[in-house]
Parts: C-alpha cells; sequence; structure tokens
C-alpha cells in the first residue's frame, strides 16, 4: 500500500489556491493542474489538511471553491500555529516573495519532511542561505517551484542539449515580452531556464533596466499585482566554457516567451508552444524537426509534488529545482540590479551574500 503524505499550504493566491475548470461528466480527461492545490488534489498520495492565509477572505474563498474536495481541511491565519498542530510531510509556500525565508525556516525546524516553495526562492541571497542552511542540517528537501524545469518540452530539449548530438553550447538567447514581464515575477522563470539549459555557472554580466528604475536596487514590488512596480531588463551574461547568453525581458501587447540554444552542430528552441530542432547544410539550407514529447504522468506542480514524495521515499535521487539551483537564478537576478545601478558596468558573481 502507498502511503498517504500530510500536506499543508501557506498562501491562498490563484498559483496557490486556483481550482482548475473540470471536464463535465468525466474522470479521466482533467486538465493539468496550476496550482498547488490542485496538484494535491491530483496527487493519489497527499491529503491537503490546513492552508493558511492572513486574509480572511482568502480563507473563506479556499473553502467555497475547495470545500467539497476537503470538507474537513482546517484554515488558520497563523503559520507557526497550522505547523506546530498539523505534523504535515509537505509544506507548500505560495506567499508574498519577501516571506519565503522565515516560513520555509519554521516548517524544516518544526519537523516538516519536504518544502514545496514559489519562485523566487527569495528576495535576498541572506534570506536564501537561511532557507537552504535550515533544511539541509535537518535533510529537509526544498524543490521551488520554477515551472519549467518539469515541463516535457523543455526537459527534452535539455535531454537533447546533454546528449551532445548539438555539440556544445555556443550562445543562449532568452526572452519574455508581455504586459507583465517583470524581472522577479514572470522574469524568473525565463532566467532560471539559463542555467537549467547551460549547464554552466554564469561568471559575469551587464544589464541594463527598464527607463524610470535607476534605483532600483532591491525587490520592491508588490507580489506581481502592479507591473509598473517592478522593471524588465535587458542583459548579457557569460557562463564558464566560453557560453555567451543574451536576455530580454520587456513590456508589450504581444505575449510569450522563446529560449534559444545555438550549439557547434545546430540549434533548439523551445518555448511553451512546443520545442524544434534546426540543423543548417549551408546558409541557405537549413532543416528542423519538431521536438517529439511523449505523455508525461506528472507535469509542473503536480511533477514537483510528486518528485518530493520520490526524494522522500528514496534520498539519493536528485530534485531538479532544488534550493541551491534556485539560488543561482536570484544571484543572476540580484547582480542584474547592481550592474544596472553602478552605471551597467560589468558585475562578477558569486556575489558576496
Amino acid at each position: 500500500m502507498s502511503r498517504t503524505y500530510r500536506a499543508v499550504l501557506a498562501g491562498l493566491t490563484g498559483i496557490g489556491a486556483g481550482r482548475p475548470r473540470e471536464s463535465s461528466g468525466s474522470s479521466v480527461y482533467r486538465p493539468m493542474p496550476g496550482s498547488h492545490a490542485g496538484a494535491y488534489h491530483a496527487h493519489p498520495q497527499t491529503d491537503l489538511v490546513a492552508v493558511c492565509d492572513l486574509r480572511q477572505e482568502a480563507l473563506d474563498g479556499f473553502l467555497s471553491d475547495w470545500g467539497d474536495v476537503w470538507p474537513e481541511v482546517r484554515a488558520y491565519t497563523d503559520f507557526a500555529e497550522m505547523i506546530a498542530r498539523e505534523e504535515a510531510d509537505l509544506v507548500s509556500i505560495a506567499t508574498s516573495d519577501h516571506a519565503h525565508a522565515d516560513l520555509c525556516v519554521q516548517a524544516a525546524e518544526a519537523g516538516a519532511r519536504a518544502i514545496l516553495c514559489e519562485k523566487p526562492i527569495a528576495t535576498t541571497l541572506a534570506d536564501a542561505d537561511r532557507m537552504i542552511a535550515a533544511c539541509e542540517a535537518r535533510d529537509v528537501p526544498l524543490s521551488v517551484e520554477h515551472t519549467r524545469r518539469w515541463d516535457p518540452r523543455h526537459l527534452a530539449a535539455r535531454r537533447i542539449l546533454r546528449s551532445g548530438d548539438l555539440g556544445p553550447v555556443r550562445t543562449i538567447s532568452a526572452e519574455l515580452f508581455s504586459r507583465r514581464a517583470m524581472l522577479f515575477r514572470n522574469g524568473t522563470h525565463l532566467i532560471d531556464l539559463i542555467p537549467f539549459f547551460a549547464g554552466k555557472d554564469v561568471q559575469w554580466l551587464v544589464a541594463d533596466l527598464e527607463d524610470g528604475f535607476d534605483d532600483y536596487t532591491e525587490y520592491s514590488g508588490d507580489g506581481g499585482r502592479d507591473p509598473d512596480l517592478e522593471p524588465c531588463v535587458s542583459a548579457y551574461l557569460r557562463c564558464a566554457d566560453d557560453v555567451r547568453v543574451f536576455v530580454n525581458i520587456y513590456k508589450a501587447e504581444f505575449p510569450g516567451s522563446q529560449v534559444t540554444i545555438t550549439c557547434e552542430k545546430g540549434r533548439i528552441e523551445v518555448s511553451d508552444r512546443g520545442g524544434r530542432v534546426i540543423r543548417g547544410g549551408s546558409h541557405f539550407d537549413w532543416t528542423d524537426s519538431e521536438i517529439q514529447v511523449g505523455s508525461f504522468l506528472y507535469e509542473r506542480q503536480l511533477a514537483a509534488v510528486h518528485e518530493l514524495i520520490e526524494k522522500i521515499e528514496n534520498p539519493e535521487i536528485e530534485l531538479v529545482s532544488s534550493g541551491r539551483e534556485a539560488r543561482k537564478t536570484l544571484e543572476i537576478i540580484l547582480a542584474m540590479l547592481a550592474s544596472h545601478t553602478s552605471g551597467n558596468r560589468r558585475v562578477d558573481l558569486p556575489l558576496a551574500s
């Protein structure tokens, strides 16, 4: 018999508590969940026993939306009280970014067996380090929800790169464009794909923020509600082994994102819309083929939950989006801020924490 794991959730925004629209009359054709609560509902080994939010209206909304699934779920406004009472195996943190660190440390110290935290891991390296240290000291797996690390298209693209079939990576071009193209919020996902695909650490970068953010030295947004409070960015990054990366995150009506990885023998283009491999015999003769992706039982948030259960039961496996991996992404973002505020100068990594 498979064990059932007790889960708790802090933060009842859409990414934390959104419920997908299910196909009428069918128990088979269901959309892949897009929230932490949706993932716990879909996974056969989890039971969400409690939720927490500072806002009573958010708690009331959760009970209304999910009451038929979890009629006995307990609601808290105090995270420490919830953690002390519920003896949770799995803890999801989907609160405002600046609150991640304290809640993660509390959960690890209270005996959580695994933690799933929303991205970015934190807003300062000191906070990220506190989270990682608290979890590692107690052998608590910490996974950060950089969604595309569990997406079949992006995983297939990385497998091709790692196979060596296209030769070494030479350049990466990463673009994100929408009205909500913000550095910390949506941009975190794009920037996280740089170490994911490059497989190399960033050594230095230069960056230029959106006009009007000359003094934007640290995160001061409102959790992504108002895109005017957080800048977009353009940057050039140099990774180990001369891998060169170009990043453009900019605000526009046209929505979307794409990463292009050019290698010695070809290139990969991948996005939420799909992926393709391009090879060229000459400047005038290119061929391309779609990246073939099979059916996955678990994707995105659901895959993150399943991976943590696998990690609990088999500690030898490696998390695809560990706390240490997520720290790399945060460090790149903070280096971009430092470059901009110093007059677009080169900033060397690693940064001092």
